[in-house]
């Protein structure tokens, strides 16, 4: 029999041939509602953490909450992409369900030692490397414009794919594929459950595969041959709980909703303030902050900015307007001449027409290589920039040239031009980009400040919401191993109906 706390039930369910397509679309509400409920789990995992570090036990009402929350993902993984074993749809609840095919039960583990906070995460890494090797590898690829695309595949991926193939071909499941994955889903929920601290045993290095895993550590009973444990609880509940009114949950599920996104609001105003104060720490004298050095060539007339990055932010269409001041420095290989200039979009567009162009699409904000996007048109020399009425400000000499604009007195759309001075092809210059923005530090405290009141808020909200939901959806205060049904010819148990008590039973493991 399996003696891990970490019982996990997977019973085949013959799902039908096409169903597992559009499957995708039916798990879109469940995804959203596990979206809200895993940014909760986490919060109540470092909240189980401080807990079992200063007292040694984890609170009854956030193991409830966080087994809940593996609960749901699981049966959404089983009806879904993770194993595709059946087509009964997942219930809305964190509640223990003994009629669906999927399942999940943890024993509480009473006291933890208290050190297993600290370790517990770095000893789980070689099951992650693992399960990280199974699950997938991933490469990446990009063309001339910068574009980056992902394929990730693995195992796990191409195992559902083949059974959702066979589904379709012959209507079966092939057992074998149900079997691997499930057992490399419940090696994955035991690693979660370990460093959530759910248990504080050490997962196991195996596949327990299908849904009544055997432990080969384990000895059987006497005379009964190998068999499957059936869960069930030790004892009632010395206080039953009622299940709370629809008042009472509606309340718990709002205040745990309303306390992920104030914690949301908060994490993103501290990492504004992070970014605000960040861009203060790199400001010089002048009250610049400035790129990275950026080297620019290109066979054509001329690059043109089309889109800057300013310390990390996303990236922006040229209105200058929103900033302050714009300093560009480019300095030239050799002795030839360089040109800088900034004008409006469209003069730039009409003094190029028709001669090709290199308009950089990534560069300063990002550590890779430039990327350009080639206009079309000939590779020809153009007119000398020197000679154009439109600009807004310009800078031509040898060596480094430096530019600076006020974007305050501008509005519009505008872009950056680096060319050659006689307006020759083949432009080469190592640049830098800088924005002259105030002091930040004042804006950047208050966001943090603000920041961590949101945090506490949302956290208190999440706590009070979470732990009243696990109090009143959680299972019996510990299992034991219940009767067992006759061994089969072969010695195995027969399968039967789930033992009922004072709260479902939940045979597998």
């Amino acid at each position: 029999m399996n003696t891990y706390p970490v019982h996990v039930r997977a019973r085949p369910d013959a799902p039908g041939r096409w169903l597992w397509l559009v499957k995708w679309l039916l798990l879109v509400p469940h995804y959203l509602v596990l979206a809200v409920l895993w940014v909760a789990f986490v919060a109540m995992t470092v909240a189980g953490y401080v807990a079992v570090l200063f007292t040694g036990r984890y609170p009854r009402g956030i193991f409830d909450f966080n087994v809940g929350v593996l609960r749901w993902s699981w049966r959404v993984g089983y009806y879904g992409y993770q194993v595709l074993g059946t087509d009964r749809y997942p219930p809305f609840t964190l509640a223990q369900d003994p009629d669906y095919p999927a399942d999940l039960y943890i024993e509480h583990p009473g006291r933890i030692p208290r050190y297993q906070p600290l370790v517990a995460w770095l000893l789980a890494l070689p099951h992650a490397l693992l399960l990280g090797a199974i699950a997938g590898a991933g490469w990446q690829a990009s063309d001339a414009d910068g574009w980056i695309g992902q394929t990730q595949i693995g195992l796990v991926g191409i195992a559902v794919l083949i059974a959702g193939i066979a589904l379709a071909a012959t209507g079966r499941y092939p057992r074998g594929l149900h079997d691997l994955l499930t057992g490399v889903a419940r090696w994955g929920l035991r690693v979660v459950a370990y460093v959530a601290l759910l248990t504080r045993r050490y997962p196991p290095f195996r596949l327990d595969q299908g849904d009544e895993p055997v432990d080969p550590d384990a000895p059987p009973p006497a005379g009964t041959g190998t068999v499957a444990p059936w869960i069930a609880p030790s004892a009632p509940l010395s206080k039953p709980v009622s299940p709370p009114g629809p008042g009472g949950t509606a309340i718990r599920v709002a205040a745990l909703v309303a306390g992920v996104l104030v914690m949301l609001t908060g994490l993103f105003a501290g990492l504004g303030g992070g970014v605000l104060l960040a861009v203060e720490a790199v400001r010089d004298a002048d009250g610049y902050a400035t790129s990275r050095p950026l080297v620019l060539a290109t066979p054509t007339a001329a690059v043109t900015s089309q889109d800057v990055t300013v310390a990390g932010t996303d990236t922006w269409r040229l209105r200058w307007g929103d900033f302050g001041k714009v300093r560009v420095t480019a300095t030239a290989p050799g002795e030839t001449a360089l040109f800088l200039g900034v004008a409006r979009a469209s003069d730039v567009d009409r003094w190029l027409s028709g001669t090709a162009r290199d308009e950089l699409t990534r560069g300063w904000d990002r550590g890779n290589p430039p990327a350009y996007h080639r206009t079309a048109g000939d590779l020809r020399p153009v007119s000398a920039p020197t000679d154009q009425t439109f600009w807004v400000t310009q800078v031509s000499g040898t060596g480094t040239i430096q530019l600076e604009w006020d974007a305050l007195a501008a509005n519009g759309d505008y872009v950056f031009v680096l060319a050659n001075a006689d307006g020759s092809s083949s432009v080469a210059a190592r640049t830098r980009l800088g924005v002259n923005v105030p002091a930040l530090v004042p804006l950047g405290t208050s966001l943090l400040v603000t920041a961590g009141l949101f945090v506490l808020v949302g956290f208190v909200l999440v706590y009070g919401g979470a732990s009243g939901l696990g109090r009143h959806h959680g299972g019996p205060p510990s299992p034991t191993v219940g009767p067992v049904p006759p061994a089969g010819p072969t010695g195995t148990a027969t399968s039967g109906p789930p033992v009922r008590g004072a709260a479902a039973a939940t045979p597998g493991t």
